[in-house]
């Protein structure tokens, strides 16, 4: 069982099952039979793929609850999104019980999301002194990263991986990680069917944070801001204060970041339950991956985009309503 020498910082890789589990269905149906366990094989052969950044003492993988509390309490939240494709929920039920099956901890919570169950893992572990990887697709989850955790984000091919710490926040973004959600808040998220302030991009939204520090204080402060934009913010300040309210993770979640450090990852016992499900291919990929040392620190990864001078919050025009989303298709709708 692979546990860390002693006296290695313990790290610990959190992972978004539901954002793995929809890459690999969508990527992968098309060229497996029906009933295949292939969906956890392409998820065990992406956890092979982000190793090398470890090593891991164990593993957490986070799933949404069938049950959603954010839509409860409000209906707006992903109400947009078509219909997931039939077969997907039985596939990332088994996708659960197989991973469940290898040792690793498995966590979802009544009334939340993975997104929630990754922040107690982060929260587990910077408790601990430990480090912790969080591997999802979801940028929302930029608000973990700090001086012990990281962001690891598949883009369009997993192989491109974006690699978050503090650092990279602050060049992608111009925040520092713990303001993304006051950021996201003030430009909303298209992909969950929230809207911000009107008028309010992202780089003037990072701009605004950085000199007011958050949503809280930058309202505090409207009577001192160019009129089009105290305007705007006034306008929107209740999609906003919605906004923060659905982002903020769930608190207080039990997760035994304890548990899933004990089992570490028995490479024989994982094995022992793909082989059965012809997914041999994929452990042996997995047991390389383990063995094999892992990478050199290099240099942060390029932000998603070439940097550029982040723009003043003074429009130039008069702000225009935000047009509605594209519409997305049931594939690709919570890929990323």
């Amino acid at each position: 069982m692979a546990q860390p020498d002693t006296g290695q910082v313990v790290c610990l890789l959190g992972v978004d099952g539901n954002s793995l589990g929809h890459r690999a269905f969508h990527a992968a149906r098309a060229e497996a039979a029906p009933g295949e366990a292939f969906v956890t094989g392409a998820v065990v052969s992406m956890l092979a793929s982000v190793w090398p950044l470890g090593p891991y003492a164990g593993i957490v993988v986070g799933f949404d609850h069938e049950h959603n509390r954010r839509k409860d309490d409000h209906p707006d939240y992903k109400a947009h999104r078509e219909p997931p494709h039939p077969d997907l929920p039985g596939h990332l039920q088994r996708l659960r019980e197989h991973l469940a099956a290898c040792g690793w901890l498995v966590a979802e919570h009544d009334g939340a999301e993975a997104d929630d169950v990754l922040a107690a893992v982060a929260d587990g572990c910077v408790a601990r002194g430990w480090r912790c990887d969080v591997l999802s697709s979801d940028r929302d989850l930029t608000a973990l990263v700090g001086p012990d955790v990281r962001l690891l984000r598949p883009r369009a091919r997993f192989a491109d991986l974006l690699v978050e710490d503090e650092s990279a926040v602050r060049k992608s973004y111009g925040i520092e990680p713990w303001q993304y959600p006051d950021l996201a808040a003030l430009r909303g998220d298209p992909s969950d069917g929230l809207s911000g302030a009107r008028g309010i991009g992202e780089k003037t939204a990072a701009r605004l944070l950085r000199d007011h520090g958050t949503v809280t204080e930058l309202y505090a402060a409207l009577n001192r801001l160019p009129p089009r934009v105290e305007a705007a913010l006034r306008e929107g300040r209740q999609r906003v204060e919605r906004n923060l309210e659905v982002m903020a993770p769930i608190p207080h979640l039990p997760v035994d970041v304890e548990a899933a450090f004990h089992a570490g990852v028995d490479i024989e016992r994982v094995q022992a339950v793909l082989e059965p499900l012809g997914l041999g291919a994929a452990a042996r990929r997995l047991s390389r991956a383990l063995s094999a040392p892992p990478l050199p620190p290099r240099e942060h990864w390029p932000p998603e985009a070439p940097s550029e001078p982040f723009d003043t919050y003074t429009p130039s025009a008069p702000a225009q309503p935000t047009p509605p989303p594209a519409p997305v298709t049931g594939e690709q709708v919570a890929l990323f």
